[in-house]
């Protein structure tokens, strides 16, 4: 007679190996409240756990894209050309000096914004 191994049944499985790969998680309380980043080094013990009431999923995939806002006396602030690579935003734009990023965060398939958040040089 033989016997199949015995797979444990280990909850949100998929998802903890998402995280071991270097993905990102992201849990929400539900779907109306928006989903957060989970950090990696909590990510596989509350997954594990699978704690009631939370949803969990991988983070889509999604391109990010950086605009300095420039300030000057004359027109006050505005926006530069855009960035896809952090580091090669200048500190200073022809129309004045970069105060601010911007860093979009669109959803790569249908190019809705997720996230629009605001950094200092």
């Amino acid at each position: 007679m033989n016997a199949s191994p015995v797979k444990p049944n280990i909850p949100n499985a998929e998802l903890i190996q998402a995280v071991l790969n270097g993905q990102v998680v992201q849990v929400t309380p539900n779907d109306d409240d928006g989903w957060t980043d989970m950090d990696p080094t909590v990510a596989v013990a509350t997954l594990v756990r699978s704690a009631p009431g939370l949803k969990f999923r991988i983070k889509p995939q999604t391109l990010v894209h950086w605009l300095p806002v420039y300030r000057n006396a004359r027109e006050g602030a505005g926006i530069g050309n855009v960035y896809v690579d952090r580091s090669r935003v200048p500190r200073e734009l022809p129309a004045g000096p970069v105060v601010k990023l911007l860093r979009l965060e669109l959803d790569s398939e249908s190019l809705e914004p997720i996230s629009v958040t605001s950094e200092r040089v």
